[in-house]
């Protein structure tokens, strides 16, 4: 391609591919890199959205690529930004709003609309902004108008609306003079109105909702009302999957008629898991993140993975410091994250307030609010003088104060005889009110137990919807109460033990390939069976609990697994004069597998052959039962594998991705077997398609550097072993394998280090001799024959025959 851009024909990716299809998908997304820097030194402008609209089959390998080509692509040229008075587009600019680290911001009118007042934010067209804040359409989120590029003049151009107003930082500066407990939700508006004298005028009426509303609060009624209101936009936005990641007073708009809004999505993005290694961009305000969000940019500087996830908890976080700053003036939000006193500054923030504002400010997370919807909802009952949720009512008189308020006339009774009632009425009034709160704690007990079950967040899902069961049971709450509470605490702890059983399961997977685990790992892994073995008819036949049929079926799946293999290992493992033994317990077990989940072809073959190892044929009349769904055929294409009959268990294999192409198992396993058979390019296909199934998963990327090993492909195996240990640091046979690269490329230190790296991870005894052997060559290689005998003397001891000709080779040679 570049010669052919040299001679001046310029010919495109789509061309090229029209002539080679059966490129790989790295070859063509390393073709697609070449056609854009080609362009770029043609002068040409590279729209990374357009690159991505030409090669959506790529379009995960081209923006990760295109991520790190922005950072080394140079940052200094010249953006041509427009003047002030100056036609861009339909857009004539009227002022400079700001500018920022990405960009400036106009006010301009646009006279097509009969010259209605915009908002542009412009940006160089290789800047990435968020375009997500389009599709959101919430009261307190400004709305995206469009989005235009100029290519001649490499800009992008944000279109929003002009609200007038101002920001909430530059409100909180124009009141520093008023002090904090003498200040009314109407001083708000009146800094308003000073910070936007000399604007652009905006008609805002005295009579509208929101100003109105201003006008009769109480301050701390204000700022809890406009962090509710941010609270409800920040809601929306994680109900979309986003996270903002930049939450503080300079974005916070508020209008001219009052309406708080939040601004700036530029560093939104998607929730990061812990350990996920973060490739684009990743950013925040220093000062104003959650703890977990610092730590991830750390990491990602570091480049390495993040810690702990970084979710919508995140963003709850800088809006309690926020609100701290915001009652309590500056500084009182550096006090509250440090868990310093903060409150004395303001006599006027009631002891359930600050509950609220030190729950934003939990260092862990988990013991935040659980989103922002909840925090809103409890801002609003304290506005409204109504017992919190979220936070413990611990303040006697703030709970009395907002029972007065809530009943003025209450308390107007003169009388002995009055004074008398109302004292039974204040006693009965506490001891409901009591009554009420726990009842409610168990109800939130209740909603935050059930979203954590469908998060699959099992073992926290047990333990609070324990205890809202034990506080239900401590003040008689309703019965339907308690009855809802037993029904989700028992569909947690099916779900934790299910979990339990499929992870059990999949390690018997990974473990037990083309040819069985070594002793010392097949017995930890039969050690881990019978425990919940022992609770199977917990799982498919729990009390109280209706099973969903998928459910249902992955239990069954995973029950048949552990019972098929299970028993293929007690054979295995058995002494020959124990054999006979362990093959009448592998069919009493597999008698109680079918008992269990019901007969299967894979089930019945196994029975059958241990039926004929004991002598005992006649007593098994179970007739074949040929394979009919998916899983049946990979179910029995797994026994053939465990007998050696690689060919038909393929064949097995290639029947379930005919009717499930999109299981992950049945490609790992046929990528086994083509491996097996020496189909090393069939091999690699059928990894590469668990990678895309399964990305973080370790075997995946080594299995698939085995075939690319046997394909001499050595650059790609040395990558995928690196990526393998990347996923899995003690995943010694990627370690091993990788040395053995490095040892016969010549880097012997490397490999030496490879070596020892495997002997760390504590691998089965095979495969330390194995690694033993292997050091040995490499010492030779360097020509430290002492240290080479050691480790050729180490891996006979551990029973690697190989190793015996060059130990006792090299002891002569001493």
């Amino acid at each position: 391609m570049a010669a052919a851009w040299a001679r001046g024909e310029q010919i495109t990716v789509e061309e090229l591919l029209k002539q080679y299809p059966e490129l790989s998908t790295e070859k063509a997304v390393r073709l697609v890199y070449e056609e854009v820097c080609l362009r770029r030194e043609a002068g040409e402008q590279v729209v990374t959205a357009e690159v991505m609209t030409r090669f959506p089959q790529w379009k995960d390998e081209l923006e990760l690529l295109l991520s790190c080509d922005r950072l080394l692509w140079p940052l200094s040229r010249a953006t041509d930004f427009p003047e002030v008075g100056e036609q861009l587009g339909p857009f004539r600019l009227l002022s400079e709003l700001g500018q920022g680290a990405s960009g400036k911001t106009y006010l301009a009118v646009e006279p097509a609309l009969a010259d209605r007042l915009v908002v542009l934010k412009i940006i160089p067209d290789d800047q990435e902004e968020h375009l997500s804040l389009a599709r959101f359409q919430h009261t307190h989120i400004i709305p995206l108008f469009s989005e235009q590029t100029f290519p001649d003049r490499g800009l992008r151009a944000l279109c929003m609306p002009y609200l007038g107003g101002t920001s909430l930082a530059r409100l909180l500066e124009a009141l520093a003079e008023v002090p904090l407990e003498q200040r009314r939700g109407r001083h708000l508006l009146e800094a308003l109105g000073r910070v936007q004298a000399g604007h652009l005028p905006l008609p805002a009426s005295d009579e509208g909702p929101y100003r109105r509303y201003l006008d009769q609060a109480s301050y701390i009624q204000a700022i809890c009302w406009i962090v509710a209101c941010l609270a409800d936009a920040l809601h929306e936005a994680h109900a979309h999957g986003l996270v903002h990641m930049d939450v503080k007073p300079s974005n916070v708009l508020i209008a001219a008629d009052g309406l708080p809004l939040l601004l700036d999505f530029h560093l939104a993005r998607k929730p990061i898991k812990s350990g996920e290694r973060v490739a684009d961009r990743l950013g925040g305000t220093p000062g104003w993140m959650a703890p977990e969000q610092a730590a991830a940019l750390k990491a990602v500087s570091l480049g390495q993975p993040v810690p702990e996830p970084v979710n919508r908890r995140a963003d709850l976080y800088p809006l309690g410091l926020l609100l701290c700053e915001a009652l309590c003036g500056p500084g009182a939000g550096i006090e509250g994250a440090s868990g310093k006193p903060w409150q004395h500054r303001n006599s006027q923030v009631s002891p359930g307030l600050a509950d609220i504002v030190q729950k934003c400010l939990a260092v862990k997370p988990a013991e935040r609010y659980l989103d922002a919807a909840t925090l809103a909802d409890d801002l609003r009952r304290h506005i409204n003088d109504l017992p919190l949720r979220g936070v413990a009512n611990r303040s006697f008189m703030e709970r009395w104060r907002k029972w007065r308020r809530r009943r003025p006339s209450a308390l107007a009774r003169g009388t002995a005889w009055s004074f008398t009632v109302l004292a039974l009425v204040v006693a009965a009034a506490f001891g409901y009110a009591f009554y009420l709160q726990h009842v409610r704690e168990a109800e939130t007990d209740l909603e935050d137990g059930q979203k954590l079950r469908v998060e699959h967040r099992f073992p926290e899902a047990v333990r609070i919807l324990t205890r809202g069961s034990e506080r239900a049971s401590a003040i008689l709450a309703p019965q339907h109460l308690k009855e809802m509470l037993d029904q989700q605490l028992r569909l947690a702890k099916l779900g934790r033990l299910a979990t339990d059983l499929h992870h059990l399961a999949d390690l018997f997977r990974f473990s037990y390939g083309i040819t069985p685990p070594g002793g010392e790992e097949a017995r930890n892994l039969v050690g881990k069976v019978p425990a919940i073995w022992a609770k199977r008819n917990l799982l498919l036949k729990p009390e109280g609990v209706a099973l969903d049929a998928e459910l249902e079926q992955g239990i069954r799946i995973d029950l048949l697994e552990l019972a098929i293999v299970w028993a293929d290992l007690r054979v295995r493992l058995a002494s020959k004069s124990a054999v006979n033994e362990a093959l009448r317990e592998a069919c009493r077990l597999l008698d109680q597998a079918k008992a269990t989940c019901g007969a299967s072809p894979a089930l019945n073959r196994e029975r059958r052959a241990y039926a004929k190892a004991l002598g005992e044929i006649g007593s098994f009349h179970e007739p074949d039962i040929p394979p009919r769904t998916a899983w049946e055929h990979y179910d029995l294409g797994r026994s053939y594998l465990r007998s050696g009959l690689t060919s038909e268990a393929a064949e097995e294999f290639q029947r379930t991705l005919e009717l499930r192409p999109q299981d992950f198992w049945p490609n790992f396993y046929q990528g086994l077997c083509a491996y097996e058979l020496g189909h090393f390019e069939d091999a690699i296909a059928a990894f590469r398609t668990c990678i895309a199934l399964a990305p973080t998963t370790a075997e995946c990327y080594y299995n698939r550097a085995r075939a690319a090993d046997a394909l001499k492909l050595t650059r790609q195996a040395f990558s995928d072993y690196s990526r393998a240990l990347e996923l899995d640091p003690s995943l010694a046979v990627a370690a091993l394998n990788r040395g053995m690269l490095s040892y016969k490329a010549g880097r012997t230190d490397d490999a030496i280090a490879d070596f020892h790296r495997a002997l760390l991870a504590r691998p089965d005894s095979e495969t330390v001799g194995r690694t033993h052997y292997s050091l040995a060559l490499a010492h030779l290689a360097k020509g430290d024959r002492t240290s080479a005998l050691a480790s050729a003397q180490e891996a006979v001891a551990r029973g690697y025959r190989k190793a015996g000709d060059l130990s006792e080779s090299l002891r002569r040679g001493q």
